[in-house]
């Protein structure tokens, strides 16, 4: 029964007989005398059926229709009819009556008010069960909140944006996800203002895609900025439906905090590039390995055996690597790592070195620049005689970056004019794509070497 059926009342015999025609509920003439006494002029024959007493029986006794309500409604019932009868205004209460034969039922009474010559004021109402309706908006608000519980159970915020009404619904979890407090207001000018500023043109694109159909729906990751100042990731599904003109009358849907994942996707790729450009380094160096070891192999196993050396000490740089993550490494550790298969007995050390930490990208190469200058001491240097000795040493450089030095020292003397063979080419390319240089010279004492490459602080 619309509210429309339900505000007729019973002033009129035509109406109070519509009333009982169409079942409508009870129809009544109430009397209220100035010094409150009250009875029923009229009460309908539906009288029976909704309160189960006879019309005569309450229009012989008005109480015994007022006792029906039950005792907690009782004050809301008189202040309000109080309030009618003194205004002459319309009458609209909802209570809980007790029938004859002890059911429970809800009612609605609505009256409008007459006055009459003598002071009295007869009230023209209607009766109205209304059980049923109750019971089934109150299965719905329970069903609504029982959806909306699991919606938020999944991490979900539940909206719902009445066009017609221009009304916008959060729900609890909703508001958290936008950083809003439980109680804030809401509205589509106040959501657009949490977007974040580069994304709202995009969020208004896909919103009016979806509009443009009889049934659209959207989904869409965009950005936010809470009142807090934290940016976050959201991902929002809405559906939206049209009227029979084709205006859009309702948008519902449901939010997500994506943050966590958008994150990890940007870590991630970040991580697939790093790692591209550390195979793409680590391929031009074994390139040139590979060529430069060749054109110094007097046979397949010497070209063998220096491929595989210089191989390991890179293999070996990039186990130091993993095991801190990929990120930044110690250079004592890179420098431990390249020179174990030579021995530490005649290499020094300088205290310094323990406070330099380089890129984990830059330690395979730093790796390989160490093991081929100690590879060349064991063989033609300060290495190769059991007084000589080899001093690494950390050097003076530019702001964000590191230096060390390396002199040999009581080994054989170096011939005048030598000529620099492939490894001193390596030592002088292995830390440039990382930004880093070598510079070298053959003194008659020894082979010194210097260093500078980028550090991490």
């Amino acid at each position: 029964m619309d509210a429309a059926g339900e505000d007729l009342v019973a002033g009129d015999p035509v109406v109070r007989s519509a009333a009982d025609a169409t079942a409508l509920g009870m129809a009544y003439v109430l009397e209220s005398q100035p010094d409150g006494q009250r009875r029923f002029v009229f009460a309908g024959p539906r009288c029976l059926g909704v309160n189960g007493v006879t019309a005569e029986t309450i229009m012989a006794d008005a109480q015994v229709f007022f006792d029906m309500i039950l005792p907690e409604h009782r004050p809301t019932f008189e202040a309000a009819q109080a309030d009618a009868v003194a205004s002459l205004q319309p009458f609209d209460v909802e209570v809980a009556m007790r029938r004859a034969d002890g059911e429970v039922r809800w009612h609605r009474l609505a009256s409008l008010q007459r006055a009459q010559p003598d002071g009295a004021v007869f009230c023209d109402g209607l009766q109205v069960d209304v059980t049923d309706r109750r019971e089934m908006a109150a299965k719905l608000r329970e069903q609504h909140r029982r959806l909306e519980a699991a919606v938020e159970t999944t991490g979900l915020g539940f909206w719902e944006w009445d066009v017609a009404a221009g009304t916008v619904t959060w729900s609890a979890r909703n508001k958290a996800l936008f950083g809003l407090a439980p109680d804030a207001e809401v509205s589509v000018e106040r959501y657009l203002e949490l977007v974040h500023p580069q994304d709202v043109d995009a969020v208004q694109a896909a919103f009016g895609s979806a509009s443009d159909n009889a049934r659209g729906d959207y989904a869409m990751d965009h950005r936010i900025i809470t009142p807090a100042g934290e940016t976050r990731w959201i991902q929002a599904h809405g559906r939206v439906t049209l009227d029979a003109a084709g205006e859009t009358r309702l948008v519902v849907g449901t939010s997500m905090d994506i943050t966590d994942r958008k994150v990890a996707e940007e870590r991630r790729a970040l991580l697939m590039g790093e790692l591209a450009h550390r195979a793409k380094n680590g391929i031009a160096v074994l390139m040139a390995i590979v060529s430069q070891t060749a054109r110094g192999a007097n046979s397949v196993e010497d070209f063998e055996a220096a491929v595989m050396s210089r191989l390991q000490a890179m293999a070996s740089s990039q186990d130091l690597v993993m095991a801190v993550g990929g990120g930044p490494v110690s250079l004592v550790d890179v420098i431990g790592k390249a020179l174990a298969p030579f021995g530490r007995a005649n290499v020094d050390l300088g205290a310094g070195l323990a406070e330099v930490t380089i890129r984990g990208e830059m330690a395979i190469g730093m790796g390989l620049l160490l093991h081929e200058m100690a590879t060349n001491a064991v063989k033609y240097g300060a290495l190769s005689t059991p007084g000589g000795r080899v001093a690494l040493a950390v050097d003076a450089a530019p702001e964000g970056h590191g230096a060390f030095t390396w002199r040999e020292s009581g080994g054989p003397l170096v011939p005048v004019g030598i000529k620099p063979g492939f490894g001193t080419r390596l030592l002088q390319q292995v830390l440039r794509p990382q930004g880093g240089q070598v510079k070298f010279a053959f003194e008659p004492s020894g082979f010194n070497a210097r260093a500078q490459f980028p550090v991490v602080r």
